[in-house]
């Protein structure tokens, strides 16, 4: 029996695919969350800025070169534009954006314009306003420059755009993952509970199961209990009685020795009827007794009943049959076991001077034959296990018994279609009363009840 269902293989495994899952749901929300970054980290306006930038202070040196041959900018703004155009080109040599620069293809662009401002530089103490070769080579440089910015201004644009792209792609498609493995864990995590959830119902029918078992293993070393004590009783009287007539022989008087053999006769019957209620109850069980429907008699059947009790007993039945159909269709000899087994323990649980009551009687469609006693009843708690094989009230103790007729009459009357209805208040009596359906002689007989 699986008392853990969770070391079970198909759990483990199922564990084990949602652990991977989860594992693989982290993964791909910190993909989302790396890809996210790209777009904070590396801007596209970054580089855009910086060559707008760029391509502005290339222009406004080249209109300072002019305007300096003109007279109308100062050798020191001259030299201003110029040092600002050189810091931003550092721009594209440091950080970040050294990278940006060899990932577009620029990194050789922008070390051209390196060596160019650095000859540039070297050249700029001796420009003067009459050198007009000197100020248009200056002029020419810088509207280069301009247009080496503007362009990488534009491949930075389609750089970032592309960028993005590629972001929004792989979002998406990170997206899409981690949504299918929240449905995998999701039917992962139903799997595991399917699992334990079906474990423990199946650890519970086995338990239920077990303790069925220990309670029919009970019931049964109670029964074996009770019919070893049950056959041992009358197998003493017939000992004692024997070795009293051997030792006795002759000189046993006529009184003494029928005496004798009545008790004989009497414990042999005894042994007789518990084996013929133990054997019956377990053939009826195996399918070994057949169900015979035909016309059956009721009154000679409840009749025959009474006179088959011990002749000390019989005074103490009365018997009520005149609202008692005469015929009917029944299996007359399981019918007759069932009233014989309820007459014999009403006469048994009752008081020697307590008289018993048999009853037979017709409500509407069904037959009705009740035994009621005044003995000892049966407790409120133990009522509806009554009919249950080997089971003995409590208030029966010490009374002889097996615990197996009320259940073999149980049986018989499946077998006819009816049930048994049983009232009883402990200490004052019982009341037992088969209900069977009536069935008029010249109807067809009815198929048997398969006994439950």
């Amino acid at each position: 029996m699986m008392s853990r269902p969770w070391r079970s293989r198909p759990f483990l495994a199922a564990a084990l695919a949602l652990t991977v899952l989860f594992a693989l749901l982290i993964a791909a929300v910190t993909r989302l969350a790396l890809n996210e970054s790209r777009i904070a980290g590396e801007p596209a306006e970054g580089v855009i800025w910086f060559a707008s930038q760029g391509q502005y202070e290339a222009m406004r040196l080249a209109d300072a070169a002019l305007l300096y041959e003109t007279g109308r900018v100062s050798r020191d703004e001259l030299m201003l534009r110029f040092d600002l155009l050189d810091s931003r080109l550092r721009l594209f040599e440091e950080g970040q954006m050294t990278r940006r620069v060899a990932d577009m293809g620029y990194d050789d662009d922008i070390a051209a314009l390196r060596a160019t401002m650095n000859a540039q530089r070297q050249q700029m103490p001796n420009v003067q306003r009459r050198d007009v070769m000197a100020i248009v080579a200056l002029h020419d440089v810088a509207r280069s420059m301009a247009q080496t910015m503007r362009d990488f201004a534009n491949a930075g644009m389609l750089d970032g755009r592309n960028r993005q792209d590629a972001v929004r792609d792989g979002r998406r498609r990170i997206l899409f993952e981690v949504l299918g493995y929240l449905l995998a864990t999701l039917a992962a995590g139903i799997l595991v509970a399917f699992i334990v959830v079906r474990g423990l119902q199946n650890t519970a029918k086995a338990q239920a199961a077990l303790q069925h078992e220990r309670e029919v293993s009970r019931l049964h070393r109670a029964f074996t209990s009770v019919v070893s004590h049950q056959f041992r009783t009358p197998l003493s009287i017939i000992d004692a009685s024997a070795q009293r007539m051997l030792r006795r022989g002759s000189a046993m008087t006529q009184d003494e020795l029928v005496n004798r053999v009545t008790k004989i006769r009497n414990a042999c019957q005894r042994l007789t009827r518990l084996m013929e209620s133990t054997l019956n109850a377990a053939r009826l069980e195996q399918g070994e007794i057949s169900f015979h429907a035909r016309d059956c008699d009721l009154h000679q059947l409840m009749r025959s009943v009474c006179e088959n009790q011990p002749d000390e007993d019989q005074g103490r039945i009365v018997l009520d049959i005149e609202k008692l159909p005469r015929m009917t269709i029944a299996d007359s000899t399981l019918l007759e076991q069932a009233v014989q087994n309820l007459v014999s323990n009403a006469l048994k649980y009752s008081a020697a001077d307590k008289r018993v009551t048999v009853r037979g009687e017709r409500h509407g469609g069904d037959i009705s034959i009740s035994v009621e006693d005044n003995g000892v009843g049966i407790p409120v708690d133990e009522i509806g296990f009554i009919t249950e094989r080997f089971f003995r009230a409590r208030t029966a103790e010490g009374i002889s018994g097996t615990g197996i007729g009320l259940n073999f009459v149980s049986q018989i009357m499946t077998l006819h279609g009816g049930r048994i209805d049983i009232r009883s208040v402990e200490g004052k009596g019982s009341k037992f009363n088969l209900l069977f359906p009536y069935r008029p002689v010249g109807v067809q007989a009815p198929a048997p009840v398969a006994a439950q």
